[in-house]
């Protein structure tokens, strides 16, 4: 059994170093592309504004609902990497016994790196928990080390979430640590750090007892995969902005409340590239990061205090979703029965253009309507001036770049 231990957290090391030799060869295309220097200037500016944010926030301020939308999420969304393959369920069923050193190795992994981005939270955090208690503050030692003992309760509840045999079990678990979670931080941040331990753990011991009957797998094979082919896509669709990504899979949901909307596209052939990546655009990933962005773009106007950081934000969020829509272009890049019919590659540049652009659009309408809200009537300029941009990018640069892919790929 002891060889058995050794073989299995071999085998991890083995697929961790193929994992990371992978990740670390695409990031060396996201560091050419200057991404890197983006999020650095992205963060100088960040700080900038925050500094003078606080200067002016009154100390009575609601802190509490940015510490639970920035640290509940965190806390409570905890997959854990095991890098299981399709074939484990298989070759590795007859020794689901003796997997502990493999699991345990993966579980460590996860959790350095998810307090990592707790730690990263909590020090972004600290200012505005700082300016807004003052002498009251409670100290920033004590309150980092229940954030990660929750983290760690989290992950084990994510563990063993994976084993449950019913969906409707795993389900109702993790509704009940969101809701811990919200509450837990509630308490440690309106009362003390000892209120919050004592809550967290009476919250454990009825997670416990929940749970005990719950009928378990040994190893949920099927959930583990599932995941990992999940947290593997979303990796490969961050690289995907930087360079071509052929192990991308393709994610398809059917969204008919907004698939409708290519029933306005006419039956030509002359729009058929613009029916088709009108529909991998609604029925894909890239659909809903888009939204996300809108959404917290929106959220994030509404509750600024300063016109400048309103307006940062605007463009910040327009730039983003005009990044992540160029990769619309290589959706169809392998597809081969486009070539077995007589279209007119000619028009494929301009179709993926107005697509970006008419997406763009209806995303800057939404923003501007918390930016005018909130702030005066001058600031039309901000919505204006990045009408101009994302036409002039749109229309120029994108068309001309997607015209020269398409005569490369010819």
């Amino acid at each position: 059994m002891r060889n058995m231990e050794i073989n299995t957290r071999a085998l991890w090391q083995q697929r961790f170093e193929r994992y990371m030799k992978e990740s670390m060869g695409y990031w060396q295309y996201a560091a050419r592309s200057n991404f890197i220097g983006l999020v650095l200037f992205l963060v100088i500016v960040s700080s900038y504004y925050y500094a003078k944010i606080l200067q002016r926030l009154p100390t009575d301020y609601p802190y509490l609902w940015i510490v639970l939308l920035l640290l509940v999420p965190l806390l409570s969304s905890s997959p854990i990497r095991t890098l299981v393959r399709s074939a484990d369920r298989m070759f590795l069923l007859r020794i689901e016994h003796q997997m502990g050193a493999y699991f345990r190795s993966g579980f460590k992994y996860s959790l350095a790196l998810q307090a990592f981005w707790i730690f990263l939270a909590w020090v972004t955090l600290w200012p505005l928990y700082h300016h807004c208690l003052g002498a009251a503050e409670q100290h920033f030692l004590w309150m980092l080390a229940l954030l990660l003992l929750l983290k760690i309760a989290n992950l084990l509840a994510s563990w063993q979430e994976s084993r449950f045999a019913h969906e409707r079990a795993r389900k109702a678990s993790v509704g009940f640590r969101w809701l811990a979670s919200t509450a837990l931080i509630s308490v440690q941040f309106l009362a003390s750090v000892f209120w919050a331990s004592g809550a967290a753990l009476l919250l454990i011991l009825v997670w416990l007892a929940a749970t005990h009957f719950v009928s378990k797998y040994v190893v949920g094979w099927d959930y583990l995969i599932a995941k990992e082919r999940q947290q593997q896509a979303r990796l490969y669709a961050f690289f995907n902005w930087f360079v071509d990504v052929p192990q991308l899979p393709t994610r398809i949901t059917r969204r008919g409340w907004v698939s409708g909307l290519t029933r306005f596209i006419p039956f030509r052939q002359d729009a058929t590239y613009l029916y088709i990546y009108m529909k991998t655009l609604v029925r894909t990933e890239l659909f809903t990061i888009v939204l996300r962005i809108s959404l917290l773009g929106a959220l994030a106007i509404a509750v600024s205090s300063s016109g400048t950081a309103r307006s940062l934000i605007f463009i910040i969020s327009m730039v983003i979703s005009l990044v992540q829509l160029t990769s619309l272009e290589r959706a169809h890049r392998y597809t081969f029965w486009l070539e077995m019919y007589p279209l007119n590659r000619n028009l494929k540049a301009g179709s993926l253009a107005f697509i970006i652009w008419s997406v763009l659009l209806l995303q800057l309408c939404i923003l501007t309507i918390p930016l005018l809200i909130r702030s005066s009537p001058i600031y039309i300029l901000v919505p204006l001036f990045s009408l101009i941009f994302l036409s002039f990018s749109c229309g120029i640069i994108l068309r001309r770049k997607f015209e020269k892919n398409t005569l490369l790929e010819t």
